[in-house]
């Protein structure tokens, strides 16, 4: 992130305990607007833990989170999601017996804004199946288009390429990559080939803590990281 850019969102020394257990720990980290950041790391390095906690469904236990420069660890997830925070979860959650642009219309947004939103999701020609009807990979594109026609600020997904095959893969990283600029998105992923190929600033979690944060190529070549990966550490 430049120096030069002004953090939309900033975490500030957060911690997370349950109990006498540190799910995080100390985390302190900047995004500007428009900017897309990956967070990886292995099996409980606390990633979705911090999420939880940047759209309120778990409560901070130490340090602070601003928002536009305001404190938002004590709002709830309501409060939070109006102001214009988004949350995609792992499992797809759309209304199946609707369409695709009817699930899209919900939001009530402008008709211009729904058609640009299921061009960016690349599903213009399912536009009239019933979201039980669509394969999962588009299922999770099109719940993901319903978080952006509310146009929000900050967009988190949780593992979007989960279960889906090679080639929507590499379609859902094309859109996300278009989407630079436009909205701050933060994305927890496994898929490394994935996280390769949005080429994003990346956030290394272990043990709760980050180890390294920077562009995913200084990222790929540390050498923490990958005894990390390899189970050295």
């Amino acid at each position: 992130m430049s120096d030069l850019a002004i953090p939309l969102l900033a975490l500030e020394r957060v911690h997370k305990c349950f109990g006498d257990y540190a799910a995080v720990t100390d985390v302190s980290e900047q995004f500007a607007p428009g900017e897309l950041t990956c967070v990886i790391g292995p099996n409980g390095a606390g990633k979705s833990t911090l999420l939880n906690m940047i759209c309120g469904t778990l409560p901070i236990t130490e340090g602070s989170i601003t928002f536009g420069g305001k404190a938002i660890d004590a709002l709830s997830p309501e409060e939070i999601a109006r102001l214009g925070i988004a949350r995609k979860f792992q499992m797809p959650s759309v209304f199946e017996s609707l369409s695709v642009i009817d699930n899209l219309r919900l939001a009530g947004a402008e008709r211009e804004w729904v058609e640009e939103i299921i061009r960016k999701i690349g599903l213009q020609e399912d536009r009239h199946l019933k979201g039980a009807d669509l394969p999962h990979g588009k299922k999770q594109w099109l719940e993901i288009g319903m978080a952006l026609v509310m146009k929000p600020k900050v967009l988190l997904l949780d593992e979007p390429t989960a279960g889906l095959s090679v080639d929507e893969t590499r379609k859902t990283a094309g859109f996300l990559k278009e989407l630079n600029g436009e909205v701050t998105v933060i994305v927890i992923e496994h898929d490394m080939a994935f996280v390769r190929q949005l080429g994003a600033r990346t956030i290394v979690l272990h043990h709760g803590s980050v180890i390294a944060s920077g562009p995913f190529d200084e990222i790929e070549r540390n050498d923490t990281v990958r005894d990390v990966y390899l189970g050295r550490r």
